[in-house]
């Protein structure tokens, strides 16, 4: 009776397991493994994607370069104020000052109104900054520290902001407050200084043929025309863009500064 009953319960047994349904039998089944494609992993992908990326860059980056290369070799130069020259120093102001990175045409024209580094005709081997305001033919007056070029005057429309400006003045070692105005020139507008209540004395002066009689951008401690003469426009070239000030890039107001 035993051994009749074990049988029962063997072929029920085996009677449920065939009845099961084809997707059950199927999900009990282990899966098939999937080979390994190293090409389609996500981590490949990325990788690549970023790869592209890099050579990109890396071609901008290396036809930036030429191109810089090229700008500098044939157009471009690159020039540092002198920090050992306070009379320079003084001059260029409120312009420039002494340890500012600029850039320079390396060819072209002398124009009216033009930011000029000319070779000192004082100083061998030394430069003097200074504007291209007089022509051959013009007769310039500076009276009052204002210039006037045949009886006409610079016109000054507005004050700078501030509206004085302290310099040290090297032919004295003090610091002297000076009175800073916008002028218009050429089509052109730059800051100058003056010293309304002591003003130099004044001068007058006819351009000489080939010549160019430059003026500081500060008309009371200068260095310019009224010091060593006028100038042959071929010592000098065009001051262009201020790239960084003398305190570094984080000085926003004289870094990347279109000069004139």
């Amino acid at each position: 009776m035993q051994s009749i009953a074990a049988e029962r319960l063997s072929d029920n047994a085996a009677r449920r397991a065939c009845a099961l349904p084809r997707s059950q039998a199927e999900m009990r089944a282990p899966s098939p493994r999937r080979a390994f494609d190293p090409a389609s992993s996500p981590g490949r992908a990325t990788i690549a994607r970023m790869r592209g990326s890099l050579n990109f860059v890396a071609w901008v980056l290396g036809i930036a370069g030429v191109v810089s290369a090229m700008l500098y070799y044939f157009v471009l130069d690159v020039w540092t104020l002198p920090v050992d020259d306070p009379l320079l120093a003084a001059s260029v102001a409120p312009t420039l000052a002494a340890g500012d990175i600029v850039t320079i045409a390396r060819r072209g024209s002398v124009e009216r109104g033009h930011l000029l580094r000319c070779a000192d005709p004082q100083a061998p081997g030394r430069f003097i900054v200074a504007r291209a305001i007089g022509r051959y033919g013009d007769v310039l007056d500076i009276n009052r520290e204002i210039v006037s070029i045949d009886g006409r005057r610079t016109p000054s429309p507005r004050r700078c902001d501030p509206p004085r400006s302290t310099v040290l003045d090297p032919t004295k070692n003090t610091e002297v407050e000076l009175d800073c105005a916008e002028e218009e020139y050429a089509g052109r507008s730059f800051s100058v200084l003056r010293d309304s209540e002591s003003p130099l004395p004044a001068i007058k002066a006819t351009v000489e043929p080939g010549k160019w009689f430059l003026v500081s951008d500060d008309r009371h401690i200068h260095l310019d025309s009224r010091d060593y003469g006028q100038v042959e426009p071929s010592t000098c070239q065009h001051i262009l863009f201020r790239i960084v000030g003398a305190a570094g890039f984080s000085d926003a107001k004289s870094r990347l500064t279109v000069i004139w």
